[in-house]
């Protein structure tokens, strides 16, 4: 047994200073400060510290040089433990546009990955399954993806991408307004994949058809998406107005206000939001000039940007620095929690095992310091980062 003594655990209940004993790969209780477990327990002295659920990020491309696109095992491998180290536990490798046979490869490539990350001795978070973001998006809302990978939605490549990737295709971006759409949208709904609308245009009347054919997802909301108008509420006014349609939203300050960030979720209600990642591959590399999916891209300590316009290339925050901001931002340790954590799990089906601390629950969480840096990382009771990890004891 592992007791992480002396926290302030975010729990269904409220923030409570407490002990939590872990028991193999589940959280056995959540018990006074000073339980010791006895003289066979393993105990981490959290010195008061914050312990949340472990961060599910849905959408992110890569960090530290690493590129999902790479189709690179060992690659996603050396990913899932950088983002140990971020308190991340699980998440979703995110595709961009790419030629078919690329694009067959990089979701086979993940989901071997999904399966390899559940068994023992995985070195980092969880891999859950790929989201693939394009090819099938609107050309005027492309934002960084590749413009010469675009193209019509096909069922036929969506069968080839299903036997390559097995049950590994969790979720799948497209714009809902692009012909062949409709039928795209049934067709991966039937089969427990998540459809999401993301790099669209689409109309009011588009989006509700869309939801009617089993859309539940809205990928990067506001961003590369038509604009609300009051009398032309398009794909975002038909976002914010059903309950269906769970949104992401990237909480890092730039590609999202944090005034828009908190009207999403009055408007969503807190339970239907997801902050995301959306994380570059060029997280954590120096700044300078880097060429990515074929456009020149500015990097700086504080954003990625495409040279020739200016736009966004993917944020630069994880989702412990997202988790960090929406507290400034007003919302309480609970919201937080639901926001980068808890929602993600019921969207992703998993809501009855991680997403929160109680008894019962996998072992996934992470212990931040005051700053918002993370101090412990487990994913299902093995300690992924930390004062006991391999990579980082004495």
């Amino acid at each position: 047994m592992l007791v992480i003594g002396d926290v302030r655990a975010i729990t269904p209940d409220g923030v409570k200073s407490c002990s939590i004993l872990v028991e193999d790969d589940l959280i056995a209780g959540i018990g006074s400060p000073g339980v010791d477990g006895g003289a066979r327990t393993r105990r981490i002295d959290a010195a008061g510290r914050l312990a949340v659920p472990g961060f599910i990020d849905l959408h992110l491309h890569g960090a530290m040089g690493l590129d999902v696109m790479e189709a690179d095992p060992q690659g996603i491998e050396r990913l899932s433990g950088i983002l140990g180290s971020w308190g991340v536990t699980a998440y979703c490798p995110t595709t961009v546009a790419a030629p078919p046979d690329r694009l067959a490869r990089v979701v086979a490539t993940v989901a071997e990955a999904a399966r390899r990350s559940a068994e023992p001795g995985w070195p980092g978070a969880r891999v859950l399954g790929c989201h693939v973001e394009g090819p099938y998006l609107s050309p005027g809302r492309r934002g960084a993806q590749p413009g010469s990978c675009l193209r019509l939605p096909g069922l036929e490549e969506l069968e080839r991408l299903r036997l390559a990737a097995g049950d590994g295709l969790r979720i799948f971006t497209l714009a809902p307004e692009l012909p062949g759409a409709p039928a795209a949208i049934r067709w991966l709904a039937a089969r427990g994949i998540i459809p999401a609308a993301g790099h669209t245009d689409a109309g009011q009347e588009e989006t509700t058809a869309a939801i009617a054919a089993g859309l539940t997802h809205a990928t990067h909301v506001f961003n590369a998406m038509r604009p609300f108008h009051h009398r032309d509420p398009g794909v975002l006014g038909v976002i914010l107005d059903r309950d269906e349609v769970l949104a992401e939203v990237i909480a890092d300050g730039r590609h999202v206000q944090p005034a828009a960030v908190r009207i999403l979720c009055r408007a969503k209600g807190i339970t239907r939001v997801a902050a995301v990642s959306d994380l570059t591959p060029l997280a954590g590399c120096p700044p300078g000039e880097y060429d990515l999916y074929g456009e020149r891209v500015v990097l700086t300590t504080e954003s990625a940007f495409m040279k020739q316009t200016g736009l966004p290339a993917g944020s630069l925050v994880p989702l412990h620095g997202a988790f960090r901001n929406l507290r400034k931002w007003g919302f309480s340790p609970e919201e937080a929690v639901r926001l980068t954590s808890t929602n993600a799990a019921v969207q992703m089906g998993l809501g009855g095992c991680k997403g929160a601390l109680r008894p019962g629950m996998d072992a996934d969480l992470a212990v931040l310091d005051d700053d918002g840096e993370v101090f412990l990382t487990l994913a299902k009771g093995r300690i992924i980062h930390g004062p006991a990890h391999p990579s980082t004891a004495p």
